[in-house]
């Protein structure tokens, strides 16, 4: 896994020399205070996904677009779309579940593994070179996560 951040490192050095790359060794963790089966859960994706009639990630800005999109719970996946140039597509294309696993996440709540699911998700776009914006947005979002009383926010990264 290493050697793949360390090659990654090299390719983002060759077209952007000016970015900052850091590697975390160490991740803080906050344990959970009660059993998933007592928890609300939402998605939150930097996958670039919106839904098809909200406002477009803007792929031009050169560091990155720092807002993010709010996902209806709701939501039926060929609803969304997919506005993130800077990965492969082909299996999230078979399966949007890939990067924003709901279908899984609603299969885990009818079985009693999670309580329940938000009301509302989070959608990010990955491929940032400027963090500074995206921590104020990331807060905005986390804070209107826990005004929904979301205990788990789960990532999927791209």
């Amino acid at each position: 896994m290493f050697n793949h951040l360390l090659i990654t490192k090299s390719l983002i050095k060759r077209n952007r020399p000016d970015f900052d790359f850091v590697i975390f060794h160490n991740s803080p963790i906050t344990l959970l205070s009660k059993p998933l089966n007592k928890c609300k859960l939402a998605l939150v994706t930097t996958g670039g996904l919106h839904v098809k009639s909200d406002t477009a990630f803007d792929l031009n800005l050169k560091n990155g677009d720092c807002s993010y999109r709010i996902l209806p719970g709701d939501i039926k996946l060929d609803a969304l779309m997919v506005s993130h140039k800077w990965y492969n597509h082909k299996f999230i294309n078979a399966d949007l579940n890939c990067v924003f696993p709901i279908d899984r996440m609603r299969e885990y709540v009818s079985e009693g593994l999670i309580k329940s699911l938000s009301e509302e998700h989070i959608s990010f776009m990955g491929h940032i070179y400027d963090t500074t914006p995206l921590m104020k947005s990331s807060t905005e979002a986390g804070k209107y996560l826990k005004m929904l009383n979301v205990d788990i926010a789960f990532l999927t990264p791209t």
